[in-house]
Parts: structure tokens; sequence; C-alpha cells
């Protein structure tokens, strides 16, 4: 096997041994220190083993380097910590190896492959559980590519911070034939993207335009913060944002909602298949009489003076006393 630490350049010395770096150790003779032969390097700047194709393995600075690129990793037992060692490849790793990454990067890989992971989290070692990271031509459905720079990702996508390659969120600009540019649902997990407007020229299935001014928007609309706040920043911050419905101004089957996905601007929203608000959003109400069809719910202004007094149906706080917990949303 052969493994490597990042350190700072030490000259005359090399990296030729083998052995096995556990977590949270530092290594010892069996896994030498990364030498550099350059003589004009600034000797203060560690070594990014990483963007030469290593992959970390295991705490205090240990990476595998080919020939043993995989890092193999057993799950410790008995409150052991687990065990990370170097191996040629996946098949050559210990028993009882939960964990095998063989690439952190397209640079691990050869002409024409890209660093491909299943489980974990993020970049790298994933995040924690069992992961296994290999090159391929391209990544099988469920999987992801493995990256470090934005190159590596293809034609309209991006390296984003976990180190995983993703699509460029859209802007108000710049999608393109017709389509619009689509906030996700809740504002978290996939980034904005552009979509075919709905027959009323918006955003399908709820979800909210992302503008820059008004002149974007379909007619009556204005660009405003999602919610009154800010939103995230810049441009996608910004939604299309209908006038305020009321109780009986929603038409076509539509129900009047607040709050949740569809922010702090009263809007008539698609109902879900029970008839609720969609993305935890709540009916507006001007009495309780409003919200007979959210069982359970009382025409209510956000607890601790939130959301401006504007009222909807929610759960009513316990008694006095009682150890339920009330409703605390915005």
């Amino acid at each position: 096997m052969r493994c490597c630490r990042d350190v700072r350049a030490s000259p005359g010395r090399t990296s030729n041994g083998g052995g096995s770096a556990t977590s949270g150790s530092p290594n010892t003779e069996g896994n030498p220190v990364a030498t550099l032969t350059d003589p004009n390097r600034d000797p203060t700047v560690p070594v990014n083993l990483v963007a030469s194709g290593a992959v970390q393995c295991g705490g205090a600075g240990n990476y595998c380097i080919a020939p043993n690129l995989t890092c193999c990793t057993v799950p410790g037992g008995m409150g052991m910590g687990a065990t990370s060692s170097c191996a040629v490849n996946a098949a050559a790793c210990p028993a009882g190896a939960t964990s095998m990454v063989g690439c952190s990067s397209q640079v691990s890989c050869a002409a024409g492959q890209v660093c491909c992971r299943t489980g974990g989290g993020g970049g790298m070692m994933g995040g924690g559980g069992a992961v296994t990271s290999s090159c391929a031509a391209s990544c099988a459905m469920g999987s992801v590519q493995v990256c470090l720079e934005d190159e590596e990702c293809g034609a309209g996508n991006q390296c984003n911070n976990n180190g995983t390659c993703g699509p460029i969120p859209c802007t108000a600009t710049s999608c393109s034939g017709g389509q619009i540019c689509c906030r996700p649902a809740g504002g978290g997990g996939p980034v904005a993207a552009c979509a075919a407007p709905d027959g009323g020229g918006l955003c399908p299935n709820n979800l909210r335009q992302i503008c820059a001014d008004a002149s974007a928007c379909p007619a009556g609309y204005t660009c405003a913060p999602l919610g009154g706040g800010g939103g995230g920043g810049g441009n996608n911050g910004l939604v299309c944002t209908p006038p305020p419905c009321t109780t009986t101004s929603c038409t076509d089957g539509q129900i009047c909602c607040v709050g949740g996905q569809v922010g702090g601007n009263a809007t008539c929203s698609v109902a879900d298949d029970d008839g609720s608000c969609p993305g935890n959003s709540r009916f507006l109400c001007v009495t309780d009489a409003d919200c007979a069809a959210a069982v359970g719910t009382l025409c209510l202004t956000a607890p601790n003076g939130g959301g401006n007094g504007q009222l909807s149906c929610r759960v009513p706080p316990p008694p006095p006393g009682d150890a339920g917990v009330a409703d605390a949303g915005g």
C-alpha cells in the first residue's frame, strides 16, 4: 500500500511505503510524509494532495495515492474507532469494509472518466456513513459526481460548495425558449430551474417565478421579496407576487393561502389532494368559520407577534400548564 500525509515541504524525504491510517491518529513510520521536489515552492503553503487526485483517508491529514488510491474504512466495534487503510481497488479492501472511496474528483480518474459517489452527504469522504466512489464514463442514476472545479461538471452545471456537481441556478433573465425561472419549493434542496409556464403563465406546481422587476411577471403582479424579507439576496430573493387574495376572491377551485411555501402574501393556490393549502401554508381567514376545512384550527394571528398580525387557520396554543406544543408557524 502507499499512503501519505498532507504536510509542508521537507527536502530530502520521499513517499515510499505502506500501511494503514487509523482515523484520528497521526501517521506512523508506515505512512511516510509527502514531499515536493520543486525548490522554488513556498514552503509555508501546505501541499494540496487532493488537487493532484489523492483521496482523503481517515483523520490527521492522511491520504491514499496511486497506485493504492482506494481508501477502505472498516467500522470499529465495542466502542473502538473506525480503521482506514489504502488499497489498489475496492476488491482489495479488507473484509468488513463499508466505505470504499476510490477517487476524489475527475483528477483521480483516467481521461474521459469522472468520479462518481453513492452514499454519504458531500464531497471527499461523503460526510459519514457507507460511501463508495469510483471512476466511470458517467455517473449512474442515484449517484453524484464528485468535483473540485466547475469545468468537471459539464455545460449548465457547477461544482457546488459540498463538492458535488449540480445544475447552475437560473436567474430572472437566463431562461430561453419561453421558459421562466422558478424557485424550488421551500427554497431549499434543488436550485431554481427553468420551466415551461402553466396555462396562466405561472410556474407549475405552485412554485414562484424569480424576477428582477415586474416586467417579467404576469399582468397585475409585482416583483417583491418572498414573504416580505430578503429571501436569499439578489434576484433569487425576488418573486412575482400577485395582489393579496381574500377568503372569497379565488376562482377556478383555488383557495386563498398564506405562509409556508406561499410566503407572507396571501395567494390563490391550487389545493393539495386533501383540500389543504400547499407547502405548509395555511388558509387565510377572517373568522373561525373560515377554518372549517382545516380541522382542529382556529382563526388566529401568529404567536409572539409574528406574521405582521395576519390571520390564518392555526392550531391553537395549549391551555396554560398543558405540556402540548403550540403552533409556532410564521
